[in-house]
């Protein structure tokens, strides 16, 4: 049912038709198993994951933070992330986007009234798990999106990452369905176990 929702989704946000990566996506996101979709840019990866998401947490009640869209450019690309944004409220979601330049007032909105998705970056999640109030925001979680995992898994930031994705899992009453996202990657084996976390399984997904 999931399926022809986003389907449907696709094609009110404009889409003719799906890609290939979205094809292969869709199917396995809805039934929340872990994966890296690997994928040039431009062939519409990004949507590969979030429209399945949000088409998903439509469906539920609304209950604190229940997806996490994480991206090592803290600069992320304002296309990029408009595009989130509409897809995210066409659906009655509401998104914020906290990392190291936002405002005092604006973080302080984030923890008092928790979005539905929150945009953030590997370092903005570690200081944000700190906060008692966002992580009892967080036990409603459910799905967690790392895009450009390539400049992520060889370095400390992965490292560090792979820690706040163990303490989200830890935090969250669900087990949480995590979606990778690389144009290119070395290790298609090693990069889909640092998404998915060591002895889970998971699928890798290439275009």
């Amino acid at each position: 049912a999931l399926d022809r929702l986003v389907n449907e989704k696709f094609a009110r946000e404009g889409f003719a038709g799906l890609t290939t990566i979205q094809k292969k996506a869709l199917p396995v996101i809805a039934r929340k198993i872990n994966c890296l979709l690997v994928a040039p840019t431009g062939s519409g990866k990004t949507e590969a994951a979030v429209m399945p998401v949000f088409t998903a947490l439509a469906q539920e009640s609304k209950n604190g933070i229940r997806a996490i869209y994480i991206t090592p450019l803290r600069a992320l690309n304002n296309d990029v992330l408009r595009r989130i944004v509409k897809y995210a409220e066409s659906e009655g979601l509401r998104v914020e986007i906290r990392h190291g330049d936002t405002t005092v007032a604006a973080r302080k909105k984030i923890v008092d009234d928790p979005p539905d998705v929150l945009i953030t970056t590997p370092e903005s999640l570690a200081v944000v798990l700190t906060s008692e109030k966002i992580l009892a925001a967080l036990k409603g979680l459910r799905y967690v999106i790392v895009d450009e995992v390539h400049e992520l898994v060889p370095s400390e930031r992965g490292s560090h990452l792979s820690i706040s994705l163990e303490r989200l899992q830890a935090v969250s009453k669900h087990e949480l369905t995590r979606i990778g996202l690389s144009a290119t990657v070395g290790n298609l084996n090693e990069a889909a176990k640092f998404v998915a976390g060591a002895g889970r399984r998971h699928a890798v997904l290439v275009d």
